[in-house]
This record gives C-alpha cells, structure tokens and sequence, in this order.
C-alpha cells in the first residue's frame, strides 16, 4: 500500500514510529513533514505575533496556508497514496482531507494530545478534519465519546505504544539499581507541586528540559532535583531501567482514562514505574501485577516507601508489565490501522 505520513520524523518522534513500522509491514511511505511548512506560510503568519493571532480562527489559518494545503494535495497525488496518516493535523485543512478522499485515497488521523479545550495545543482546524476523516484515533475513550457526541462518528480508540528503537530494552530494575526515584518530562506548574512533596522525602533526580531549571519557584526542592538537561533514548532507557522507583505523573488532560507514551516506554526498556491511577492504563497493565498506581500525593509517596523496600515485588512486576508491552508496539498499532483501512472499504 502507498501511505502518506503527516507529521515530525526526527527519529523519536511519534511519526518516525509509525514510518518504520508500516515499512517494516511492507508499505511505501511518503513524508510529509511538518518541519518544512514555515516557507510555504504566509509571511504574517511566520511571525510569532501573527502565530498567536490566528490559533484561534480557523478563517485566518486557512488564508495562511493555501499555498502548503495546495503543496500537499500535489504532492499525495504524485505519490498516488491509498491512505494518508495525519498526526494531530496542525495547518491541515478539512477542505484538503475532503479533496485527497475524492481522489479515492483515505484519510486517518490521529490525535496525540486532545482536539478540545483547554489543550494548550488545540487548533481550529482539528475538529473540522475529524469530521472529515475516515478513522480518528485517540488514546482516551472518554475522548472518543466526547468526539462522537461532537459529530466525529468514525472516531476509534488508539493507545500510544512502545517503540525499541527509541527507547531499547535495557536490564531489569534490580538490586544494582543507580538510582531510587526519578523523572523523566516536561515541566509545569501542576507537576512542579506534586514533585514538590516527594522531593522534601526521597532522593528524587528530574530529568527534562531548562524550564525545571528557569520556571520553578526560586529556592524550591525541585530545582535543586534537576540534573541539568533533558535525556531522550538510550540514554533515557537506561536511566529507567537502572531506577528503582520511575515516576509517570500524567498531564491533566490525560485524566480519567487515559495513558501516555511513558506508560510504555518504562516497560518496554524494563523499569518500574508507580504512575497516574487511569481506567486505560490498568486495563493494559493491571494493577498490583502489572502496575503500581496513585490518586493522591500521599498516596503516591506510600507507592514510593512501599516499593522502595520491596525489591522482589519490583523487579517481578516490571516484568510481568514487559511481557505486555510487547504486545504493544507501534508495529501492533500498524497492524490495527491497516485493519482499519480495510475496514472502511467494505
């Protein structure tokens, strides 16, 4: 099949997983990278004024991207695509999904944060294109109601999934662990004072990007946690895989039910994590088995003291999570999509 991808490939990004697994499946893929879209913007919107200006029209984002929408149509009908994979669809516009279906090819999307406010990273065109694609993923089902309820009846539910390459199986979480208890993420206002607790009880070390280091209150515990950078990778990897205990405090808008990428990437490279409590992630690794989970920040430091002290409990559920999480990889996720386009021709 000819699939176009839509979206970042630097090679730990969500599309370069799925570019290596649909061609490890068979596929031909063409890339269409976001990162080149800046010179085919028009000029008012290549500024950051002009950016923050139209985020929230989604006639202004159409007149500033004729010209990509144009580029991209071209560029599908050259490459005669059966399905065009779009991820999250910034500056992709509905009236471009509805020409490339009349030109028989299908559109999927999928949608790695959430179409709806207060997602700091919605736009106004991602609920147009939802309606106008064939297949919507989203990893959260609550969303794929609330998706229906708006008019998106094709959406269908999708979890992130692990990816070797990226972060590479590493040796289990054992008693020669380098560390007790880390994380690794982004920064904000809202982990900052949940980390805030933990960092006053155990020996947290954060890594992520500069914000832990500009952004936190001065004078706080969670600075003085930074190890000065971000880690992605291998390195990643055996950071989580060397640590007793790895945190995974989901973003807000991952609640109720929902998971994000660490949910597989700590047991596809083999650490423990005591995570977020979420319908979704207890459904693929079962609590107590699988999984260790919170609600509460005392709850969550109980988690931490419990299995600190519990090393065989550790070690045998970080296994039991990576038995799963190889039956949850991006090549899996492949797999149910092309089930999907088959699905949409009956």
């Amino acid at each position: 099949m000819r699939i176009a991808i839509y979206g970042e490939f630097t090679w730990d990004r969500l599309g370069a997983s799925y570019q290596r697994a649909l061609q490890q499946l068979g596929h031909q893929v063409t890339l269409l990278d976001t990162k080149e879209v800046r010179p085919f913007l028009a000029p008012w919107m290549r500024t950051r004024i002009g950016h923050r200006l139209t985020i929230r029209s989604l006639r202004f984002r159409r007149l500033g991207t004729v010209a990509w929408n144009r580029t991209l149509i071209a560029r599908c009908r050259e490459a005669r695509v059966d399905l065009v994979l779009i991820f999250n669809g910034d500056f992709f516009m509905p009236e471009t999904a509805r020409q490339l279906r009349s030109l028989d090819a299908k559109v999927f999307v999928f949608h790695a944060d959430s179409p709806f406010p207060p997602s700091p990273n919605v736009r106004p065109e991602h609920l147009p294109l939802a309606r106008e694609s064939d297949r919507y993923f989203i990893w959260s089902r609550s969303l794929v109601a609330r998706l229906r309820e708006a008019g998106v009846t094709q959406a269908e539910y999708l979890p992130f999934a692990w990816d070797p390459a990226v972060f590479p199986p590493a040796t289990t979480s054992d008693g020669g662990a380098e560390h007790d208890v880390v994380f690794i993420g982004g920064w904000d206002r809202w982990r900052e004072a949940w980390l805030e607790g933990l960092a006053s009880r155990f020996p947290l070390k954060i890594w992520g990007p500069d914000y832990w280091g500009t952004r936190t209150r001065p004078g706080s515990r969670v600075r003085r946690c930074w190890q000065g950078r971000a880690v992605t990778g291998a390195e990643a990897a055996r950071i989580l895989a060397r640590s007793k205990v790895t945190l995974n405090l989901l973003r807000e808008q991952n609640l109720p039910d929902g998971v994000n990428m660490r949910t597989f990437e700590v047991p596809g490279c083999g650490g423990f994590s005591v995570a977020t409590r979420t319908g979704g992630a207890a459904s693929i690794f079962p609590e107590g088995q699988a999984g260790a989970y919170f609600d509460s920040p005392e709850e969550c430091m109980g988690r931490i003291d419990y299995y600190l002290s519990r090393e065989d409990e550790r070690v045998e559920i970080a296994r039991a999570a990576h038995r799963i999480v190889e039956h949850h990889t991006y090549l899996d996720r492949a797999r149910e999509i092309i089930q999907h386009y088959g699905e949409t021709d009956r």
